[in-house]
């Protein structure tokens, strides 16, 4: 926070810049992960951000590591330690979780207001539908198929549309909730609808039920029971169970899941003793999958959780969800339910702007939370009535 100097305050006072290093770098971050999404071909824009947040850390010598973030600091110390097991695809894993978190090592408190976010997001999703408009893309009728996960709109700014629901379950803001699920569901992803519905859900639970739920030793028994689920699926444990229920194939109700998750999955349970502890190194996921059906390609496998098993060890994901989850803010622990939710069936684990977004957001939320929370209420009286306010969840 910048200190207010008195009017009267002579020459001799130091007043501080209006605008400083790191405005003028947070400044410069949410520019660069904007257009990331609203003009795709300008993504390696955001790359200058870690050179950028060095240069910057040099200059005014400060280095600061938000405690909501360490999750992500967590696998980049791993990564490092793990280089010479990793690869090229690796190295550019660590690279992008450093985009991610970078925006913050000076310190900047990213303070804003929910609909200022929420225009500037609508205003990139404009523009990212007209530039692919623009390139041919798009066109035909207006749909959204939740079922068959397709809409018109549909685009990796829902991930950020979830985060700002997040946002305002966390602060018990109801209408805004139902326009952040509407263009949640408008720019569709199911797995990010499913995980704005979850904390809804939990977030209307009594709050000592929602603080015992999101705490390391629940989390990780259901990140344990995804993983289990998931290579079960993989090696052929549910194709009857799908095929009678749907009437469709296992890896068509998983949009291609199970063929993705099959490699991984047996190198998982062949070397399971050497995975509770150490990773075969960043990348290793790209590896496995460029066998069998894939013939040398680089693919994401849609599953984070296994992507860190594999990668960085067990014993990684332990202090990973550790982390998360033993922050005394119940705010904070809600956005991490969401990006956790996100983990267990997509790639956001690399996506920068998501990591941005997830920090940027949990961090102006938790503020806002606090700062009405310290706010006075004056008892009942005849003559100064209880002023107006929200309970949120501290």
């Amino acid at each position: 926070m910048m200190r207010s100097y008195p009017r009267w305050a002579g020459s001799a006072a130091v007043r501080p810049p209006a605008i400083t290093v790191e405005m003028l770098y947070a400044v410069f971050c949410v520019f660069a992960l904007w257009m990331s999404l609203a003009v795709p071909r300008l993504r390696h824009l955001t790359y200058l951000i870690p050179m950028c947040g060095v240069i910057a850390c040099l200059a005014v010598r400060k280095f600061v590591v938000p405690v909501h973030l360490l999750p992500y600091w967590l696998l980049i110390g791993v990564g490092i330690m793990l280089i010479p097991l990793s690869g090229r695809n690796g190295y550019q894993d660590i690279y992008l979780f450093l985009v991610g978190v970078m925006p913050f090592v000076l310190g900047y408190e990213y303070r804003f207001k929910w609909w200022t976010a929420f225009w500037v997001m609508v205003a990139g999703l404009v523009t990212s539908v007209v530039m692919l408009r623009l390139m041919g893309g798009g066109g035909g009728e207006f749909q959204i198929d939740v079922a068959g996960s397709r809409s018109s709109f549909e685009s990796p700014w829902c991930f950020a549309f979830g985060a700002l629901t997040v946002w305002a379950i966390a602060t018990r803001r109801w209408k805004e909730t139902a326009v952040g699920i509407l263009f949640t569901l408008l720019t569709l992803k199911r797995i990010a609808l499913l995980g704005v519905l979850l904390c809804l859900v939990v977030s209307l639970l009594p709050r000592r039920f929602t603080s015992a739920m999101l705490r390391p030793i629940p989390m990780l028994l259901f990140n344990l029971a995804a993983l289990s689920l998931a290579v079960t699926y993989a090696q052929g444990g549910f194709d009857e169970l799908i095929h009678n229920t749907m009437g469709m194939s296992a890896n068509q109700a998983g949009m291609g899941r199970k063929e993705l998750y099959l490699a991984p999955s047996v190198e998982l349970t062949s070397h399971i003793e050497r995975y509770v502890w150490i990773g075969s190194g960043a990348g290793a996921a790209y590896d496995f999958l460029s066998v069998g059906f894939f013939h040398g390609q680089k693919l994401n496998l849609h599953h984070d959780v296994m992507k860190i098993v594999l990668e960085y060890g067990g014993l990684t994901l332990c202090g990973f969800i550790w982390l998360a989850f033993r922050l005394k803010s119940i705010t904070m622990r809600l956005f991490w339910l969401y990006a956790n939710v996100l983990l267990v069936t997509d790639n956001t684990l690399i996506y920068a702007y998501f990591t941005f977004c997830i920090g940027m957001m949990a961090m102006a939320a938790d503020a806002e939370v606090k700062e009405q929370a310290a706010v006075p209420v004056p008892g009942p009286s005849r003559w100064q009535p209880r002023p107006p306010g929200f309970r949120g969840l501290p």
